[in-house]
Formats: C-alpha cells, structure tokens, sequence
C-alpha cells in the first residue's frame, strides 16, 4: 500500500461557482454513510448564508464552508467525495430550489448548470450530473431533487426513512426558507453563493489512499467513526467487483442497530475476539484482532457481522427472549441491562450466537451465571480492568481458544471468597453508592415478585424508611436515639423503598405511620412488592429495621443460588 507522505496532495480553496462546474463530477463511495444531515444544521446554514450577505456582516461579505476531500486523478473531473457529501448533498438541494422557483425561462436554464452539466458536441461533454450519490440513494435523490421543477412537488414523510426522510425534509425546509426570501433575493443568494462562498478542496489521487486519508480526518477531529474507516477498508480489502453488494449488507446491519449501537457492536465483537483490554484504537486493532476481516471480507460479513448483529438485536427484545429462553431469562436480561456498563455484553451475544447455530442449549444457565457475575462485579465495584479481565475468562469458558489459556478464576462461577464479599457489600451502605442502589433495589424487587412484573415507569425514585436527618422529640428519635446506630443502618438495602413518584422533602421526615400510607402509596396504591412490605410492618424500630436487613438479603442469596455461602458468611458476621 502506498505510503501516504508519497501521495501528491493538492489543496486549495475555491469559490462554490469553481466546485460547481465542468472541473468536478462528484460520486459518493459505497463506504460512505447515508445523507444525515438533520433540518437544525441546514436551519444553521442558512442562517449563516443570510447572516453574512448582511451589509454590516462581520465576514466582510465572504463566507467559508468548511472543506471537502476528494479522491481525484489530476486532469479528471471525476471526483469521489471522501469528506463533505453532507455540504455537497445540501447546496445541490439548494440550486435545486432556486432554480425550480426561478420565474424567467432563461434564468432558470442557467442556474440548471450548477445541478446539471449540459451536452456540448463541440467541447465533447456529455450532460451529466453535478452529484451523484451513493447508488442506494441517487435514483430517489434524482427523481425528487435533481430533476427539473422535481422540488415543487415533494413527496410525503409518511413511509420514508434515513436518507430518503432527511432528503425530502430538508428540501422542503430550504424551499419554504427560499419561498419567503422572494425572487429578489433568492438571486442575490445565487450571486452570493457562487462569488462569495468558499470551500477547502483537497483532493488525493488514488482509492487506496481513501483509507488513508479517513484514518488522517478521523484524527484531526472530522465527523467520521471508527466503524466508518474499517467499512472503507473492508470495501478496499474486498474489491471493486464486491463492493457494492457487501456495502448494502453493512448498511443494512447499521440501520437496523442504529449508529451508536451499530459502533458497540463491533467493540465487542473485538473483545470476543480478543479477550483482553485493548490496546490500540478500534480502526487499527479491530482487523489485527479479527483475522477474517482480513482476510475474507465477504465471510465477515456473513460469518460474524450479520449472526453478531442478530445476537445484539435479541438481546433488546424481551418478547423475543420470553419466547426462546423463558420469561426468567428474559428478566434477567433486563436486569443486566440496568448496570453501568455493558462490559457483559460479549459473553451473551457469544452465547446467544451459539444458541443460534445449535452449539449450546444451556443458555438459560449461562444467563442466570452470567447476571448473578455481573451484580458482583457491580456490587463490589470492580474497576473496568477487572471486569474485563473477568468476562475474558468468560469467553474462554464458553469458547476454549486454541491460541490462549484461561485464567485461573472460577469464570461465570463465584469462589466462596468472592460470596463473603459480595454479602459485605451487599450489606453496606448501599445508598451510598449512587449507580448502584436503583438498579439493585430493582433487582431485589425482581427477587420478591414471581418475575410477572414490569417496571417500565417513567419516575422511580429511592426513599428512606427511617429518614436520614432525626429530628429531636420525634417518633424516630424515639426508636433511634443512639446516632451511631441510626447511621450505621439508615443507608442499607433494607431501609430503602422504591416509590414511582418524585421525592418530596417536607414528606421523608413524617413519622413513621403517616409516611407509610401517605407518601409511600399515593392514591393508596403500592406498585412495588418492597414498598407494600414496608407498609405492612406495624413498627420500624433499629431491631425491626436489622430483621429485614436480613430478609433482604436471604432473598437475594436464594435468588442468586448463594443461600449456602450466605448463611456461612452469616455466621461470621453475627459472631
């Protein structure tokens, strides 16, 4: 591969009349992604446009663009768009409008230039458009932008979506913002445009550089991700002949998980792979890591992104899991969804991925091992090294690797060191730890139910029992008057009441009576088992409240399958 200091360069920067003309024929790559440009950043622009052709305009009557990167050979107008196809695709929808609500017939044949080239025999030019977009985009982009008079009659949004959606939705907004502006001036924005505006051009002379230049552009900051760099090095690894069919496959998997998703996926797809923390940037490590991206572009895509993708699409749908696996691990699922970080996200979709080919059937299993690892971890807040060094040895259980060994941890099970500890935890002051109280509250409440209960309310909040301030001569300052005990117990699990409304602070210090049956249950409904339960304790004096301290916890340890450890860490921490 040509080393890219060895590759000429040009830059320079042009008026949007230069960019417009016979010395470009502009296309968009397979590798690029879709337009995307929301109507909030086309409102920018031309407001940014009307701001500078201001007369008083602190740009003294100029504007810059911004730059474009194009893969061009010297002398040829044919220019593959690297960086820039959201400004191109938006000033082409632009001259589109203008030229569509230009009254006068010769006006409007002379602004078709800048959408459209016209034939000339005697220059030897064809028409051709200005722009072309990705194939996936430019019949629909043609038909209702490009074409003459096509932007008077925009399509509906109903049905459309991606890049057809933001298409349709910004020509319409330009076309409306242009309707206001008047004929006038509409052709002083023309002028203005194509005089005054500026754009960086810098153009390279080879595809292979493409790569080069995304991974340059990436650095300094540009709008491109890591998932955008290996998707041009795939098509590169994969050929001219395959790069539109693998392109579409890719396309489809992003839109179905959505960009960010779509970039989580292949982070632990990389961790699958690899098994330790990594390294090096996801653009250079992910091909190093995953050898069939390397080597068979076309079986990547088949043999890995495709079933992986499907396993994290599974993983989000609790109607789908209740169906294959049971409504058990279903909850759990979403239970594990409920923690700070996904770093278990790789095991399941191994896992779910496995199920799916036929090569496990104790996914159930798997998941209940995995959750109760996960609340572990969690619990006593191992760092992010320690977790993946965790979930590695996770992987190698469930996917021996003929490459490396398994660590020597006891994998999804837990040691009865590690029980002893997880119960320490467990009984601390839990609402301390502020990302982990909801989520374990949750948990508990999950371990209380038969598991037929959702909470999909759209305020849950955390409350004290026995209030965390005591006033004096009150009913909890009679059952609590020794303040070291009040503060040894008021943060633990079983002084913690889940409420689906917003706290109110005159309400946390009622006693104890008025608190249960009026703050806790508004309109005399309990959504939460552990709320009722609370509501239905005659008293809360410091022995009532350690009694159901250890409900709690013998819950979650029978949940958890620990009631053996439990009771023998109970034994040392009662002694």
């Amino acid at each position: 591969m040509q080393d890219l200091a060895n590759l000429r360069i040009e830059a320079a920067h042009k008026t949007v009349a230069d960019v417009f003309s016979d010395q470009y024929a502009f296309s968009v790559p397979a590798y690029q992604r879709p337009y995307a440009w929301e109507s909030q950043q086309v409102e920018e622009l031309l407001a940014d446009l009307k701001d500078a052709m201001a007369p008083r305009s602190r740009t003294e009557g100029f504007y810059f663009l911004g730059s474009i990167v194009l893969v061009k050979q010297h002398g040829s107008p044919e220019a593959r768009v690297v960086d820039g196809q959201q400004r191109l695709t938006t000033l082409t929808m632009l001259f589109s409008a203008i030229r569509d609500l230009t009254d006068d017939v010769q006006t409007r044949m002379k602004r078709e230039r800048f959408i459209k080239q016209a034939a000339d025999s005697d220059l030897g030019l064809k028409e051709k458009l200005r722009l072309q977009l990705r194939r996936k985009d430019q019949g629909f982009f043609e038909k209702h932008v490009q074409t003459c008079n096509a932007t008077l009659s925009l399509p509906a949004l109903d049905g459309l979506s991606g890049s057809k959606a933001r298409i349709v939705e910004n020509a319409t907004l330009i076309r409306e913002r242009l309707i206001e502006m008047g004929e006038a001036g509409r052709s002083e924005l023309v002028r203005f445009l194509l005089q005054n505006c500026y754009l960086v051009v810098v153009e390279v002379p080879t595809d292979t550089a493409a790569r080069r230049i995304f991974t340059v552009l990436n650095a300094r900051g540009l709008d491109l991700t890591a998932t955008d760099i290996l998707k041009a090095d795939l098509l590169e690894r994969a050929g001219e002949d395959k790069e539109e069919a693998i392109s579409e496959r890719w396309e489809d998997i992003e839109n179905a998980l959505g960009r960010d998703r779509f970039s989580d996926l292949f982070v632990h797809v990389r961790m699958i792979f690899e098994r330790e923390k990594p390294r090096a940037a996801l653009e250079t490590g992910f091909p190093e890591q995953v050898p069939i991206f390397r080597e068979k572009p076309d079986a990547f895509i088949s043999e890995i992104l495709e079933p992986f993708s499907d396993a994290f699409i599974l993983s989000t749908n609790d109607a789908d899991l209740r169906k294959l696996y049971g409504p058990k691990t279903a909850d759990l699922v979403r239970s594990l969804n409920r923690l700070d970080n996904k770093d278990w996200l790789p095991p399941l979709l191994l896992c779910l991925r496995q199920s799916a080919e036929g090569r496990r059937e104790d996914v159930q299993e798997i998941v209940f091992k995995l959750e109760r690892l996960s609340y572990y971890l969690f619990l006593i807040r191992a760092d992010v090294n320690a977790r993946m060094a965790r979930y590695a040895d996770v992987l190698y259980m469930l996917e021996p690797s003929g490459t490396k060994s398994r660590d020597r941890s006891e994998g999804l099970d837990l040691s009865e060191a590690e029980a002893r500890h997880f119960f320490s935890a467990l009984d601390g002051p839990i609402y301390l730890a502020s990302r982990v109280v909801k989520p374990l509250l949750l948990r508990l409440e999950q371990a209380s139910t038969d598991g037929s209960a959702t909470y999909d309310y759209p305020t849950i909040t955390v409350e004290h029992v026995c209030p965390q301030t005591v006033s004096g001569g009150s009913q909890w300052h009679h059952w609590f008057p020794d303040q070291e005990e009040h503060s040894e117990l008021v943060h633990k699990l079983g002084n913690l009441v889940l409420l689906t409304h917003r706290k109110n602070g005159a309400a946390k210090n009622y006693d104890f009576d008025k608190k249960k049956n009026t703050y806790f249950a508004p309109d005399d409904t309990c959504a939460f088992v552990l709320t009722a339960e609370v509501r239905n304790a005659p008293s809360w004096t410091p022995t009532d409240l350690r009694a159901r301290q250890r409900t709690v916890l013998e819950r979650l340890a029978k949940s958890w399958r620990l009631t053996e450890y439990f009771q023998a860490w109970q034994q040392v921490a009662l002694s």
